[in-house]
């Protein structure tokens, strides 16, 4: 077997045993763990799907969150996923009046993690630490991850009951380029070891930070011809159109590409004062103007919003993070991969059928937004819909 296949095969051989693990993660949680382990998020996710599930049963959730009626949560970024919400985390982690979770982007409290109780979930905002502080007063709480968009509704209830003033954002990006972006980076991950769709059914555990460093030390080691050849696997030009519509129609990019129906049952249980929908565009066009609504949505004084958007440099606020390209060496926009959009605009046939399996979404969103009072729209194709 040659150095590059050994490498690639390492790669996936790594993968499989993480999602052994997760696999066997329930039967596990039932014995004893760790102390340390246990306060360290997780980076699990659910597997979205089109059914409704009863909400989960959060054990004197109730009774926890009385004994720490100090802790509000504040805020909730619920997506849309790859529609620049690590962008907006990074970010809000600069502003001194919010405070973000400390160890990362996603929690998956309401969604994965919920077993692990209220205290768990407020030590990952080093609560207990801040609330020691004189400036703790003032901190808005909250966190950003994209699969809360789907949540079922009892679970959005439950979320009222707890923190009837909270604030929802969703950032939405046009159907077809947030759904391809999604599925170049399903690829991507197929590509070292993953099935498809795993992306989003929580196949790292606990250890996932050895697990990336392995993965990285022999990305290290692979010659340029070697990484070129992997890069190769992961290019979507590996697969046909098929592929790809297959993927979007799976559940788990079919239910995200629905903003309208999970929306609504944020709009069931939460005023429409409360829910912020921003528009992708916005952030490439006036990423400043969002920062400076997201902040104030959440509920900082304007003039200490202000403050922090024009603390900025230019080069953070144009920071692109976690855009999708074509290389698994995780190139970023600007470099010599190309970009997701550039390898979209190139199979024009499956653009269409992109299109048009998205434009009823598209048209249900829009009508949403008219309803709601935003003067912005998303690209229906009403004039790019063709008879294929």
């Amino acid at each position: 077997m040659s150095d590059f296949a050994s490498l690639l095969s390492s790669f996936k051989q790594d993968a499989s045993a993480v999602s052994a693990a997760s696999k066997s993660g329930a039967a596990v949680a039932k014995g004893s763990k760790d102390e340390r382990q246990q306060n360290k998020p997780s980076r699990k996710r659910p597997l979205a799907t089109t059914t409704t599930s009863s909400a989960p049963h959060f054990p004197s959730m109730h009774s926890n969150k009385c004994k720490n009626t100090d802790f509000e949560l504040t805020f909730l970024g619920i997506g849309a996923q790859k529609a620049g919400t690590t962008w907006l985390h990074k970010l809000l982690q600069k502003c001194r009046d919010i405070s973000l979770p400390q160890e990362q982007k996603e929690v998956h409290f309401w969604d994965w993690h919920h077993r692990k109780g209220f205290e768990w979930y407020i030590r990952q905002f080093d609560f207990h630490s801040q609330k020691a502080s004189s400036a703790s007063e003032a901190l808005r709480y909250g966190e950003i991850t994209p699969c809360y968009a789907v949540l079922p509704e009892a679970t959005i209830a439950e979320l009222y009951k707890c923190f009837p003033k909270l604030k929802i954002i969703f950032v939405a990006r046009d159907l077809v380029d947030r759904a391809w972006s999604a599925m170049i980076m399903e690829l991507r991950d197929q590509t070292m070891g993953l099935s498809a769709g795993e992306f989003a059914n929580g196949v790292t555990t606990g250890t996932d930070k050895n697990n990336n460093s392995n993965h990285a030390n022999k990305r290290t080691k692979l010659s340029a011809a070697q990484l070129r050849r992997l890069e190769q696997q992961s290019s979507p030009s590996s697969q046909p159109d098929s592929y790809f519509m297959d993927r979007l129609r799976n559940a788990t990019h079919d239910s995200r590409s629905n903003y309208a129906k999970h929306l609504s049952n944020w709009y069931k249980h939460f005023p429409s004062s409360s829910i912020l929908l921003i528009d992708y565009r916005e952030i490439e066009s006036n990423p400043r103007d969002v920062l400076l609504k997201v902040a104030m949505h959440i509920g900082v004084e304007e003039e200490k919003a202000n403050q922090f958007v024009t603390s900025l440099n230019d080069n953070e606020v144009g920071q692109r993070v976690n855009a999708a390209t074509s290389s698994v060496s995780g190139a970023s926009m600007g470099s010599s991969s190309t970009s997701s959009h550039q390898l979209l605009t190139q199979r024009l046939m499956l653009k269409k059928q992109m299109e048009s399996h998205l434009q009823p979404y598209a048209r249900d969103f829009n009508d949403m937004l008219k309803t709601k009072g935003y003067d912005w729209r998303l690209d229906d194709f009403s004039l790019k819909k063709e008879i294929l």
